[in-house]
């Protein structure tokens, strides 16, 4: 279910995707540091080799995809980072953003999945 206060989904279970259809990267819970974070996503996301490990070079490559084979990408969320909460913020706003971004764009879009138990700290976090 989509919330109208943020692009993301919140889920109660893992969902599946018809992965001939669309790019599916699911990013495991117990991250623990943005550099793993970075690290993380630029592996499952097929980041280019010229990813700088930060914000803004991540906000880059959530907006570009041109490797991507599907239209659409889904980053699916298996649970929090356990990175700060002012990183985490970041994160969010980051994803959040180039979800935004994106919907002008035909190229590709971005959806974000989180898990429904996550959704009162991602929430409180982007409007507090």
């Amino acid at each position: 279910m989509t919330n109208p206060t943020t692009p993301f989904r919140f889920v109660s279970s893992t969902p599946s995707y018809n992965t001939a259809e669309v790019f599916v990267a699911r990013l495991n819970k117990g991250i623990a540091t943005v550099d793993e974070l970075f690290k993380s996503l630029s592996y499952i996301l097929w980041f280019p080799s010229y990813f700088g490990l930060n914000w803004d070079a991540l906000f880059d490559c959530l907006r570009d995809f041109e490797w991507m084979p599907c239209r659409k990408v889904i980053l699916v969320h298996e649970g929090l980072p356990q990175i700060s909460n002012a990183d985490l913020k970041i994160y969010l706003e980051t994803l959040r953003d180039s979800i935004l971004d994106w919907e002008a764009d035909d190229e590709h879009s971005l959806e974000v999945v989180f898990q429904a138990s996550d959704q009162p700290k991602v929430e409180k976090l982007l409007l507090g």
